[in-house]
């Protein structure tokens, strides 16, 4: 079922529910003339609810800043051309009077309002009481996600259970254990009540289903388990995610996987996604905006590259977590910048106003650069040597021998303006530039090799906003990763080995011997580039000071001192202001 193409059906009386006024993190206000009742009485206004419950989440994954919400402040990303938030990634001025912070909070209360109304509506819908109740359990499993998410980040936060028809000035702050029960109570009841489809991940991934479901309650039970020092949820969460297992291995091979054309994003491996469709949506300019994210800048539209979003690029750190050999790299990163003709230095990428650069050829070339000239080449850590790069160019050397080489190492070369690139390149004969610390350097256009997990090779467009890949919310290798983690903190390190190398096989590397957390999040950090939950994985293990202490160029040896008791995001200052429940005293520690 393609979700987002349907989002219009239901805009005109999904937006009578808009929020407005200084309560409106509580209580929604109905502007419509329409009535309510009538429209979502019927069978097509009440499938509408759905829809915009589902929809609710475009808000959170395809929002601008949905690389910062999860991966800011963290041990792999870092500032690019544009600087990350300064708040997320370096606590610095961290007040709850932050913006981010307060959108993140209201767009999730928003959407647990719109899966409400689906219970709220669904007695006088004139639909089968099969039909209501696979719909109520819809909206409760995107509810779960919502509060899921909400509790990784704020700790306890109001439970709001009911919809709200009329203005409602309170709601109390629960502990994090309450928000927990009530998300596992939920899940449980769903997986009980058995409405929703088996699996909708190979038709598309983007409703509700009981994989899905059985996938957030086991990663419900392991955040848990961390949060509230109960050993007991680790043995849950390892059930619940073996269940979603069910013995299966990833036999897909991971460049496949994350296919530039699509053709992977209905895979098995992804369990729950929200879905975009190019040729069935209604503006084909509304697409999303993560083929920016994860690369820095190449350049404006006139040299003919890619549209980089300029933060939250890899750091040194990162790029060594990949060991050599691991496959899971040329599929994550584009290390070839190829071009139409020869250029002028001068004039960068671009000849008389038109651009010389055709980054997404790489993909009409059969996702390769063979017989294409290439502009700039990035190699990884383990082939930067002169021996390495010569035998890259020898096998293409019409279209290499002038390729600009920037490695992915310590050291490194740095072409803004391209003349510093001709420059440096006089003192090194063997044309491999050492000259600069690349941890420096990735402030500079061009420094570090493209993001290419998610981009859209059918569109193939410059500007931002423009991919239909579905969002891959919930996939089977991170619940590997929840098994293996479970596993390790009940006492069963042969099982958590297993699952962990499941993960390494796919990736052509050679198992494991040994486990803990640093190796599990070591995996995870190749695995789950990108489409990871890095700070909320660091948080939960206890690991977001330690890691940004080693890692975090801003926080390197200062990271205890300067994130203190900041280990969650503070309650908005908005959101207590608004509810006659809360006081300062409602507020996390260091705030």
């Amino acid at each position: 079922m393609k979700i987002y193409k349907k989002l219009l059906y239901a805009m005109f009386m999904i937006g009578s529910m808009t929020l407005t006024g200084c309560d409106d993190f509580l209580t929604p206000d109905n502007k419509s003339s329409v009535t309510d009742t009538d429209y979502f009485s019927t069978a097509s206004g009440f499938q509408s609810l759905v829809y915009d419950a589902y929809a609710q989440l475009i808000d959170i994954y395809n929002s601008a800043d949905a690389p910062v919400y999860f991966n800011a402040g963290t041990d792999l990303y870092q500032d690019g051309r544009n600087d990350i938030d300064a708040a997320l990634h370096r606590w610095s001025n961290f007040t709850p009077e932050h913006g981010k912070v307060k959108t993140f909070y209201t767009d999730c209360y928003d959407g647990i309002r719109s899966c409400l109304s689906i219970q709220y509506y669904a007695p006088a819908a004139n639909v089968s009481d099969a039909v209501k109740q696979k719909a109520i359990d819809e909206g409760r499993f995107v509810q779960a996600l919502f509060y899921y998410l909400l509790v990784n980040n704020y700790g306890g936060v109001p439970l709001v259970t009911e919809y709200a028809s009329t203005a409602i000035k309170g709601y109390p702050r629960a502990t994090a254990e309450q928000v927990y029960t009530y998300i596992i109570d939920e899940l449980k009841s769903i997986i009980s009540n058995n409405r929703l489809t088996s699996s909708s991940a190979t038709k598309g991934g983007g409703e509700a289903s009981i994989e899905a479901a059985k996938a957030l309650l086991a990663k419900t039970y392991l955040s848990a388990a961390w949060d509230l020092n109960n050993q007991s949820y680790f043995t849950e969460a390892a059930k619940y995610a073996d269940e979603v297992i069910n013995g299966r291995s990833l036999t897909t091979e991971f460049a496949d996987l994350w296919a530039a054309d699509s053709s992977g994003d209905d895979d098995a491996e992804f369990i729950f996604d929200i879905e975009y469709d190019y040729n069935s949506t209604h503006d084909q300019n509304a697409g999303n905006r993560w083929q920016s994210f994860y690369s820095n800048y190449y350049g404006g539209a006139e040299e003919g590259m890619k549209n980089g979003s300029s933060l939250c690029i890899p750091l040194m750190h990162t790029l060594r977590c990949f060991e050599k050999g691991d496959k899971r790299y040329d599929a994550t990163f584009l290390k070839t910048l190829l071009v139409k003709k020869a250029w002028d230095p001068a004039q960068g990428f671009k000849e008389n106003g038109s651009p010389l650069g055709d980054y997404f050829s790489f993909y009409s070339n059969g996702n390769t650069a063979q017989g294409k000239m290439v502009g700039v080449y990035y190699p990884a850590y383990w082939e930067c040597d002169a021996a390495s790069v010569a035998a890259w160019r020898a096998k293409d050397p019409a279209n290499r021998a002038e390729t600009f080489i920037i490695p992915q190492n310590e050291m490194t070369a740095q072409m803004e303006p391209m003349s510093t690139y001709m420059e440096d390149l006089k003192e090194y004969p063997n044309g491999i530039i050492t000259k600069y610390d690349f941890e420096e350097s990735q402030k500079k256009s061009w420094a570090v090799h493209p993001c290419r997990k998610f981009d859209d090779s059918k569109t193939a467009q410059y500007s931002a906003g423009r991919s239909f890949r579905d969002l891959h919310v919930i996939t089977l290798p991170e619940i590997f990763f929840v098994a293996a983690e479970a596993y390790f903190k009940a006492g069963n390190d042969g099982t958590a080995l297993k699952r962990l190398n499941t993960v390494r096989k796919r990736a052509g590397l050679a198992d494991a011997t040994s486990i803990d957390i640093d190796v599990i999040l070591k995996e995870s950090a190749c695995e789950m580039y990108g489409n990871g939950y890095r700070r909320m994985d660091l948080r939960r293990t206890g690991k977001l000071i330690e890691y940004n202490n080693l890692h975090n160029p801003h926080l390197k040896g200062n990271a205890a001192s300067i994130i203190g008791q900041k280990t969650l995001w503070p309650i908005p200052q908005a959101a207590i202001d608004a509810n006659d429940d809360l006081t300062s005293d409602d507020q996390n520690p260091g705030y």
